[in-house]
Formats: structure tokens, sequence, C-alpha cells
């Protein structure tokens, strides 16, 4: 176990039958960071958080969550708030009387405390009397982050919090992790397929791809390693013409125009040579982050830990 580590995963893999759906994993999670687990869908994300808090045995590997086999040893989940991608709570009553329910069965010395506490935390106000099955999907993804934190856990894992849900709630949820990490000192480790999102939140970030750990470090530095860039625009036709004419390899999408660099240093001159054909095309948008991550899926860029 590396000394200070809250989690540590050496080597894992996952066999469904024929298919192996984690293929060595390997990573440690220091205590007090927010760390994004990104990767597209069929990545293996799922598969790695429930081998991670005990719910699968890895085939092979080993998992050493605070020190302990979270599949062995139940007791290594205690310090741990779970949210699954798709929260379940009994809906026969409300929130706040489940909350109190929780506390109480976990001996905590002032249920109506911590229940009064989670509810703040996850701005749950106004919506605490009812029921599960009446509130909203984001309302649910809420209930079940204070129903996780409910026992003061050391550490949050929330697979896909956001799935599902809108523009507003999306921003929302981030929000509370974010919160729970720097407010409160906990460590957390949230999965998502869309890296923009954990880019703007982790300070740390894992990529999955086809069950391999593709990349590990700062978004800043997966960015900074991609030679992929993509331009919004009115006009793609056009665009991809004007940066061709400039030597630029180019391929023309829906809305918008891939651009593929010969190396980062370029970034520079396409941003000058954008705001000179601005005049003649709209440039509505340059997106980097997304980028970055079709660079790795491309074999484009980025590095194995």
């Amino acid at each position: 176990m590396v000394v200070g580590s809250v989690l540590e995963v050496e080597g894992v893999k996952k066999r469904y039958g024929r298919l192996l759906a984690l293929r060595g994993v390997s990573f440690t999670l220091r205590p007090g960071v927010l760390v994004g687990l990104v990767g597209p869908n069929g990545a293996g994300k799922t598969t790695l958080i429930r081998v991670v808090v005990g719910i699968l045995r890895p085939t092979e590997g080993r998992v050493r969550l605070f020190g302990r086999d979270p599949f062995r040893e139940p007791r290594a989940r205690e310090p741990l708030g779970y949210i699954p991608e798709r929260p379940q709570l009994p809906s026969s009553i409300p929130v706040r009387e489940l909350l109190r329910i929780t506390a109480m069965l976990y001996g905590h010395p002032r249920p109506a405390d911590a229940v009064d506490e989670a509810i703040a935390l996850t701005s749950l106000e106004g919506h605490e009397y009812k029921r599960f099955d009446q509130l909203s999907a984001g309302l649910k993804q809420r209930a079940a982050i204070a129903h996780a934190l409910i026992h003061e856990p050391r550490l949050i894992i929330a697979d896909e919090p956001t799935a599902n849900l809108d523009p507003v709630e999306r921003v929302k949820i981030l929000q509370i992790l974010s919160d729970l990490n720097r407010k409160m000192g906990l460590t957390v480790l949230f999965t998502s397929h869309v890296l923009a999102e954990v880019s703007r939140l982790g300070e740390e970030i894992i990529v999955l791809l086809g069950g391999r750990v593709a990349f590990v470090g700062s978004p800043e530095r997966l960015v900074e390693m991609s030679k992929i860039v993509r331009v919004r625009t009115s006009d793609p036709e056009k665009l991809s013409r004007l940066l061709a004419e400039r030597g630029y390899n180019v391929e023309v999408e829906a809305f918008s125009v891939r651009v593929e660099l010969k190396s980062r240093a370029e970034i520079s001159r396409l941003f000058r040579d954008l705001s000179e054909i601005e005049d003649e095309v709209p440039v509505y948008n340059v997106d980097t982050v997304e980028a970055a991550l079709e660079g790795l899926l491309r074999g484009g860029g980025g590095e194995a830990p």
C-alpha cells in the first residue's frame, strides 16, 4: 500500500466470459484530491468502479481501499460514500425521514444535525419532505449524494453522476462535488464520458479506453499533448478550404472543421490564421478539450502512466 493513499489499484483485470472488460488497470488516489475518471461509453468505467467498491471481484490484480481488500473485507467500505449511476432509494417515506433513519442506523450521535448538514450541502432545502419518487432526476441525484454523506465518509465515489441530467442540474451536481472536495476536504472520484465536464472540475483526470488507462495527469497536460483541434463554424466547407490553402490537414464535419496539427506548437499559428479568416467565414468556437480525448482514441496523443 502506498503510504498516505486512499485507493490503490494494481494491474486489475476483469473478465466476463470471453470479454476482457479491464485490461491491467493501475492508479493511485491520494487523500484530498478530486479526480475525474473519463472515457467513452463501454470503456470499462462502471466495471472499474464496481471492482473498486467491492461489488465485483477482480479476475486478476489487486485493489486496496484504505489499506484493505474491499471485496474480501467489507469494513474497507465503511469510510466510503458510493453514488451509483441510477440511484434507487426507498420511495415510501420523505427524503428527510430516510436520511434520519440512515443516520440512526449508523449510530450518529446527533442524527438531526447530520440530516440538516447533508441537506444543506446538497441544496435540497424545500424538497426534503418529498418522497424519492416525487423528485426530478437531478434532485434524486442530490438526495443520493446526501444519503452517501450521512455517515461522514472520507471518500466519495460517484458513477456518472450527471448522466441524463439537464445542463442546469449537471452544473449543480458538479458544483456539489467540488464543494465537498474543496470545502469539506473529502476525496472525490467521479466518472463521466464528457471530458470537458471533467476538465472543469478535476485537478487530475484518468482516461480509460478499451479497459486500459491511456492517460493520468492534469487536464491541462492532456490538452497540451493533443494535436487535434475542432473549429466550429457555419460554413465548414469554406473554412476547410481556407485552412487547407494555409497548409493545414483538415477534415470537414457537420458543423465544424477538424484540424490535425503537426505539433502542439502550431496552435498559436492556427489562432492567428483563424483571426484573419474570420473576415471571410465566422468562427464560433475552437475546441481543444474533447479533441484531446479524440486524439487518444485515434492514437494521436496522450501517454500511459
